[in-house]
């Protein structure tokens, strides 16, 4: 545009000025004593659009000078110099911080590489045109910036100065990285996967492992695994219809409800971004359409577990409340077995948040890049269960007390203080449900028969908690009566 606008302010100028240089040669000035009426146009006269006098040069000699220094000059891009690869990891697992920095092992590192380099690979071509010749961005560097930004939280500036870039193509090879593990559907160790429900060898073999991982001596075999939430805190988001819808008043700030289903290794077989952070669990859970469809089809005698914030029926069993259980000791007994299996759900969002520390931060993206965010770090996190499976170096979790006698940090998982209520000793915020009423009958209806005939069978048998929990919960008990009387 302004060159354009140059060239006809030049044109009209010269134009102008041999108008002007004309009319002094032959007419002495603007007008002469003699022929003044010669300069009168008739009214059958064609106008010159050209008849300047010295104003009109004046005001195009102005429009001139502005336009020149309004003129865009492009700078010539700065030729960033990209980090020498080979000498940056060779350093980095000399010094033993190759894993730390990218949340997982060398080998690792190479084998996921392998299955995403085509989806990380940038187009020499475009390359060299966008940067004036400078080499493209290779794929260990892409995968290395994606790792560096979920597994350490950093930020586009510092990975920029790090690897030779400019912070756009940082945000442009962080996002290539994003989708090429959230698209990506032939890697079988990013996945996600729920067991065939109408395959009852893949459920009957689930549900053997889930009675492995217990101590219950088979009362709750049938189990495939807990269901709970989580909310990871996000800024106030944009373009929503009710912003307040992700604000919770519990925790005092904004998020987004999770549901995710877990395995006794620790493996998400099922997550999903559900809802706005202030949803009630059960509300959210009934958006995950797909988890709806795999309980509607699960063969009887199988189900899965959640807290008192979802609702009793013959799929999903919950534990006791207090004023449910009273003085009733085999109530109690149910919820510590119940309770070894349901915490697993809580180590694994623990994991899941300790290992790819964005996710203790504000995530300050728009929704759908915050939702890939986390999906992307769910498939991660599989991936390195999955791998250290395979080596043989992962170690399933070996619960022997229920949730209140367990320390998080035995099982690699780091407690979160975000201040305020913000505080967690599992690593994450999980959904609350005074956020929003918890009723949900009609929704859900609710079906406690699955709870009783496990109840009936406690009773049967005359099991009874491990004594040390029996001692402890009674002391426990003894403290709130003190506090409330």
């Amino acid at each position: 545009f302004f060159d354009h606008a140059m060239e006809l302010l030049n044109r009209l100028l010269a134009e102008a000025e041999e108008e002007y240089i004309t009319r002094n040669l032959y007419g002495g000035g603007d007008f002469h004593d003699g022929d003044h009426d010669d300069w009168l146009p008739d009214d059958d006269d064609d106008i010159d659009p050209y008849d300047f006098d010295d104003e009109d040069l004046a005001d195009l000699e102005d429009l001139r000078v502005i336009y020149g220094e309004r003129k865009l000059v492009r700078k010539i891009k700065w030729q960033h110099e990209r980090v020498d690869w080979n000498y940056h990891r060779e350093m980095l697992c000399y010094t033993g911080q190759f894993e730390n920095r990218f949340r997982m092992k060398e080998h690792h590192f190479d084998a996921l590489l392998d299955e995403l380099r085509d989806s990380l690979t940038v187009s020499i071509k475009h390359s060299m045109s966008s940067t004036a010749g400078n080499d493209p961005i290779c794929p260990e560097v892409i995968l290395a910036c994606g790792l560096r930004f979920l597994g350490l939280g950093e930020n586009p500036p510092g990975l920029a100065d790090m690897y030779g870039m400019s912070v756009t193509s940082v945000k442009r090879v962080v996002k290539m990285f994003l989708n090429a593990i959230d698209y990506n559907d032939t890697c079988p160790d990013l996945q996600l996967v729920l067991p065939n429900p109408t395959n009852e060898g893949e459920i009957a073999a689930l549900a053997e492992e889930w009675r492995i991982a217990s101590t219950s001596f088979g009362l709750l075999n049938g189990f495939l695994g807990p269901i709970d939430g989580w909310l990871p805190r996000t800024e106030c988001p944009k373009n929503v219809d009710n912003q307040a819808a992700y604000f919770s008043g519990h925790y005092q700030c904004y998020g987004l409800n999770c549901q995710a289903l877990c395995d006794p290794d620790l493996l998400f077989m099922y997550f999903c971004v559900a809802a706005p952070g202030k949803t009630n669990d059960v509300r959210a859970a009934d958006r995950c359409l797909s988890l709806k469809d795999w309980l509607a089809k699960l063969p009887e005698g199988y189900f899965i577990g959640g807290d008192n914030a979802y609702t009793l029926t013959n799929k999903l069993a919950t534990p006791y409340t207090k004023a449910e259980i009273g003085s009733d000791e085999h109530k109690r007994t149910y919820n510590y077995f119940f309770s070894q299996l349901r915490i697993r759900i809580e180590m694994a969002f623990g994991l899941l948040t300790t290992k790819w520390r964005r996710l203790r931060s504000t995530l300050n993206f728009a929704n759908e890049t915050n939702s890939q965010i986390i999906r992307v770090c769910t498939k991660l996190h599989n991936y390195c269960i999955r791998m250290s499976l395979k080596d043989g170096t992962y170690v399933r979790p070996v619960v022997s007390g229920d949730a209140g006698e367990l320390s998080p940090i035995d099982f690699g998982v780091e407690s979160f203080n975000g201040g305020g209520n913000r505080r967690s000793k599992w690593g994450y915020l999980e959904t609350y449900p005074e956020d929003e009423p918890a009723c949900y009958s009609t929704l859900v209806p609710p079906d406690g028969s699955r709870r009783e005939r496990i109840l009936a069978e406690i009773y049967s048998r005359n099991t009874v908690r491990p004594q040390h929990n029996r001692y402890r919960n009674d002391n426990h008990d003894a403290d709130d009566d003190e506090e409330d009387g």
